[in-house]
Protein backbone atom coordinates (compact mmCIF):
# COMPACT_ATOMS: atom_id res chain seq x y z
CA UNK A 1 0.00 0.00 0.00
CA UNK A 2 3.36 1.84 -0.17
CA UNK A 3 3.53 4.32 -2.62
CA UNK A 4 7.14 7.11 -3.47
CA UNK A 5 5.16 7.85 -6.44
CA UNK A 6 3.43 11.16 -6.49
CA UNK A 7 -0.48 10.49 -6.75
CA UNK A 8 -0.51 12.90 -9.93
CA UNK A 9 2.10 10.24 -11.45
CA UNK A 10 0.97 7.06 -10.51
CA UNK A 11 -1.25 6.47 -13.71
CA UNK A 12 1.94 6.90 -15.95
CA UNK A 13 3.77 4.49 -14.36
CA UNK A 14 3.35 0.89 -15.16
CA UNK A 15 2.10 -0.90 -11.66
CA UNK A 16 0.29 -3.75 -10.63
CA UNK A 17 -2.08 -4.93 -7.87
CA UNK A 18 -2.25 -7.86 -5.98
CA UNK A 19 -5.42 -9.49 -4.19
CA UNK A 20 -3.87 -11.11 -1.49
CA UNK A 21 -6.07 -13.06 1.20
CA UNK A 22 -4.74 -12.24 4.50
CA UNK A 23 -6.40 -15.48 6.50
CA UNK A 24 -5.26 -17.96 3.91
CA UNK A 25 -2.19 -16.04 3.00
CA UNK A 26 -3.06 -16.72 -0.61
CA UNK A 27 -2.59 -14.40 -3.64
CA UNK A 28 -6.15 -14.58 -5.22
CA UNK A 29 -5.44 -12.39 -8.39
CA UNK A 30 -2.59 -10.00 -10.52
CA UNK A 31 -4.19 -6.80 -12.10
CA UNK A 32 -1.82 -4.31 -14.04
CA UNK A 33 -2.28 -0.98 -14.28
CA UNK A 34 -4.44 -1.19 -17.28
CA UNK A 35 -7.08 -4.10 -16.30
CA UNK A 36 -10.61 -3.71 -17.65
CA UNK A 37 -11.34 -6.21 -15.50
CA UNK A 38 -10.05 -4.70 -12.17
CA UNK A 39 -11.39 -1.65 -12.81
CA UNK A 40 -15.15 -3.25 -13.38
CA UNK A 41 -14.66 -4.23 -10.20
CA UNK A 42 -13.94 -1.19 -8.85
CA UNK A 43 -16.40 0.31 -10.16
CA UNK A 44 -19.62 -1.70 -9.13
CA UNK A 45 -17.93 -3.08 -6.03
CA UNK A 46 -16.17 -0.20 -4.86
CA UNK A 47 -17.25 -0.16 -1.22
CA UNK A 48 -15.40 -3.45 -0.61
CA UNK A 49 -12.23 -1.45 -1.47
CA UNK A 50 -12.58 1.33 0.76
CA UNK A 51 -14.34 0.34 3.93
CA UNK A 52 -12.59 -1.67 6.50
CA UNK A 53 -15.81 -1.94 8.82
CA UNK A 54 -17.84 -3.20 5.75
CA UNK A 55 -19.14 -6.57 7.80
CA UNK A 56 -20.06 -4.88 10.92
CA UNK A 57 -22.80 -4.39 12.09
CA UNK A 58 -22.93 -0.57 12.66
CA UNK A 59 -21.09 0.45 9.43
CA UNK A 60 -22.93 2.58 7.55
CA UNK A 61 -22.27 2.48 3.67
CA UNK A 62 -20.91 6.22 2.31
CA UNK A 63 -22.15 7.21 -1.14
CA UNK A 64 -20.47 5.90 -3.26
CA UNK A 65 -20.48 4.72 -6.87
CA UNK A 66 -21.47 1.35 -6.96
CA UNK A 67 -24.24 2.09 -4.28
CA UNK A 68 -25.61 5.62 -5.60
CA UNK A 69 -26.59 6.62 -9.23
CA UNK A 70 -25.83 10.33 -8.58
CA UNK A 71 -21.98 9.32 -7.34
CA UNK A 72 -22.05 6.62 -10.36
CA UNK A 73 -23.06 9.47 -12.77
CA UNK A 74 -20.04 11.67 -11.47
CA UNK A 75 -17.70 8.71 -11.67
CA UNK A 76 -18.79 8.27 -15.65
CA UNK A 77 -18.70 12.46 -16.67
CA UNK A 78 -14.89 12.59 -14.96
CA UNK A 79 -14.10 8.76 -16.91
CA UNK A 80 -15.62 10.42 -20.10
CA UNK A 81 -13.54 13.57 -20.00
CA UNK A 82 -9.91 11.61 -19.10
CA UNK A 83 -11.18 9.39 -22.46
CA UNK A 84 -12.01 12.52 -24.62
CA UNK A 85 -9.54 14.62 -23.65
CA UNK A 86 -6.46 15.38 -25.93
CA UNK A 87 -4.18 12.92 -25.23
CA UNK A 88 -6.64 10.40 -23.21
CA UNK A 89 -8.04 7.26 -24.24
CA UNK A 90 -9.57 3.93 -22.97
CA UNK A 91 -6.46 2.82 -21.63
CA UNK A 92 -5.49 6.30 -20.24
CA UNK A 93 -8.74 6.60 -18.46
CA UNK A 94 -8.43 2.61 -17.07
CA UNK A 95 -4.78 4.03 -15.35
CA UNK A 96 -6.13 7.36 -14.10
CA UNK A 97 -9.18 5.67 -12.51
CA UNK A 98 -7.16 2.84 -11.16
CA UNK A 99 -4.17 5.24 -9.88
CA UNK A 100 -6.51 5.74 -6.89
CA UNK A 101 -6.01 2.77 -5.23
CA UNK A 102 -5.37 1.43 -2.80
CA UNK A 103 -7.29 3.69 -1.14
CA UNK A 104 -6.97 4.29 2.80
CA UNK A 105 -10.19 3.28 4.91
CA UNK A 106 -10.54 6.33 6.44
CA UNK A 107 -10.48 8.79 3.40
CA UNK A 108 -13.86 8.47 2.73
CA UNK A 109 -16.71 10.05 4.92
CA UNK A 110 -20.25 8.12 6.10
CA UNK A 111 -22.18 10.87 6.48
CA UNK A 112 -25.90 11.28 5.52
CA UNK A 113 -25.15 15.07 5.06
CA UNK A 114 -23.11 13.64 1.89
CA UNK A 115 -25.05 11.42 0.60
CA UNK A 116 -26.28 12.20 -3.00
CA UNK A 117 -29.31 10.47 -2.82
CA UNK A 118 -30.50 12.80 0.00
CA UNK A 119 -28.83 16.10 -0.71
CA UNK A 120 -27.54 17.79 -3.75
CA UNK A 121 -24.73 19.68 -3.56
CA UNK A 122 -21.42 21.15 -5.84
CA UNK A 123 -19.19 18.44 -5.55
CA UNK A 124 -16.65 20.73 -6.90
CA UNK A 125 -16.06 22.38 -3.57
CA UNK A 126 -17.35 19.45 -0.74
CA UNK A 127 -17.31 15.46 -1.50
CA UNK A 128 -17.26 11.82 0.51
CA UNK A 129 -13.70 11.89 0.06
CA UNK A 130 -11.93 13.87 2.67
CA UNK A 131 -9.41 15.99 1.10
CA UNK A 132 -8.35 19.36 0.14
CA UNK A 133 -10.34 21.06 -2.60
CA UNK A 134 -10.69 24.71 -3.49
CA UNK A 135 -11.98 27.13 -1.40
CA UNK A 136 -14.89 29.75 -2.62
CA UNK A 137 -16.12 32.74 -1.84
CA UNK A 138 -19.87 31.75 -1.06
CA UNK A 139 -20.79 28.99 1.47
CA UNK A 140 -21.99 25.74 0.42
CA UNK A 141 -25.16 25.29 -0.39
CA UNK A 142 -27.26 21.90 0.20
CA UNK A 143 -30.39 21.18 -1.55
CA UNK A 144 -33.04 17.86 -0.79
CA UNK A 145 -32.58 15.81 -3.17
CA UNK A 146 -36.83 15.24 -3.42
CA UNK A 147 -38.05 18.93 -3.24
CA UNK A 148 -35.13 20.99 -4.23
CA UNK A 149 -34.88 22.76 -1.01
CA UNK A 150 -32.18 24.88 -0.13
CA UNK A 151 -31.27 22.84 3.26
CA UNK A 152 -28.67 24.39 4.79
CA UNK A 153 -25.25 25.91 3.80
CA UNK A 154 -21.38 25.67 4.86
CA UNK A 155 -19.33 28.31 5.16
CA UNK A 156 -15.49 28.08 5.37
CA UNK A 157 -13.09 30.09 6.12
CA UNK A 158 -13.44 33.28 8.35
CA UNK A 159 -16.78 35.24 7.69
CA UNK A 160 -16.11 38.98 7.20
CA UNK A 161 -12.64 38.77 6.54
CA UNK A 162 -11.60 40.25 3.39
CA UNK A 163 -8.97 37.91 1.61
CA UNK A 164 -5.74 38.90 -1.47
CA UNK A 165 -7.34 38.36 -5.05
CA UNK A 166 -4.13 36.50 -5.38
CA UNK A 167 -4.27 33.89 -2.44
CA UNK A 168 -4.51 30.16 -3.14
CA UNK A 169 -7.17 28.72 -0.84
CA UNK A 170 -7.53 25.23 0.16
CA UNK A 171 -10.36 24.06 2.26
CA UNK A 172 -10.64 20.55 3.99
CA UNK A 173 -13.62 19.16 5.61
CA UNK A 174 -14.14 16.22 8.06
CA UNK A 175 -17.21 15.52 8.87
CA UNK A 176 -18.73 13.33 11.74
CA UNK A 177 -20.40 9.85 10.73
CA UNK A 178 -23.63 10.28 11.95
CA UNK A 179 -24.07 14.27 13.35
CA UNK A 180 -24.72 17.63 11.94
CA UNK A 181 -21.37 18.54 12.92
CA UNK A 182 -18.11 18.81 10.85
CA UNK A 183 -14.59 20.53 11.02
CA UNK A 184 -12.73 22.56 7.96
CA UNK A 185 -9.67 23.54 7.99
CA UNK A 186 -8.92 26.17 5.42
CA UNK A 187 -5.33 27.15 4.06
CA UNK A 188 -5.06 31.01 2.45
CA UNK A 189 -1.24 31.06 1.71
CA UNK A 190 0.70 30.03 4.73
CA UNK A 191 -2.53 30.90 7.01
CA UNK A 192 -4.65 28.12 8.36
CA UNK A 193 -8.43 29.17 10.22
CA UNK A 194 -10.02 25.88 11.56
CA UNK A 195 -13.73 26.17 11.72
CA UNK A 196 -16.21 23.85 13.56
CA UNK A 197 -19.80 23.77 11.95
CA UNK A 198 -22.72 22.82 14.13
CA UNK A 199 -25.90 22.65 13.10
CA UNK A 200 -28.03 26.11 13.50
CA UNK A 201 -31.85 25.95 14.22
CA UNK A 202 -33.64 29.14 13.89
CA UNK A 203 -36.13 29.88 16.64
Amino acid sequence: TLSHTPPSRRGQQPSFFVVYNMVSTEVLAVFENTSEELLDLFENFCDLFRNATLHSDAAQFPCSASSNNHARQIQRRFKHTIINAKYGGNTEAVKRLLAQLPISAQSYSSSPYLDLSLFSYDDKWVSVMERPKACGDHPIRFYARDSGLLKFKIQAGMLGRPVPPSARRLVAFTFHPSEPFAISVQRTNAEYVVNFHMRHVCT
